[in-house]
C-alpha cells in the first residue's frame, strides 16, 4: 500500500519478463500484456515502452490496450476490433 498503481505496475511488468528470461534462457516466447501502461506517469511509460520494445525483441509479445496512443507508441501491429450488429 505504500506504493503507487504505476509503481506496483511496472515492478510486476519487471518480475514477468525476468521470470520469463529465467524460464526459457536464450529461447524465444510468446507473452500477453493487458494494458500494463494505463496508470503510469510519461516519464515512467517512456522508459516501460523502451523495455517492453528491448523484450519484444527476443520475445513475441500480445498487447492489448484501448488506448491508440500507447498502441503507435510501442510500434506493433495494429488490429481493431469493432462488435457486429446483431
Amino acid at each position: 500500500s505504500l506504493f503507487s498503481a504505476g509503481t506496483r505496475d511496472t515492478v510486476a511488468l519487471a518480475c514477468r519478463f525476468a521470470l520469463v528470461d529465467q524460464l526459457f534462457p536464450g529461447e524465444a516466447t510468446l507473452m500477453v500484456l493487458d494494458d500494463c501502461l494505463v496508470n503510469l506517469d510519461p516519464d515512467r511509460k517512456a522508459s516501460t515502452i523502451a523495455l517492453i520494445r528491448e523484450q519484444a525483441s527476443r520475445h513475441q509479445l500480445i498487447f492489448t490496450t484501448c488506448h491508440p496512443d500507447t498502441a503507435e507508441a510501442l510500434g506493433g501491429h495494429r488490429i481493431t476490433l469493432t462488435t457486429g450488429s446483431l
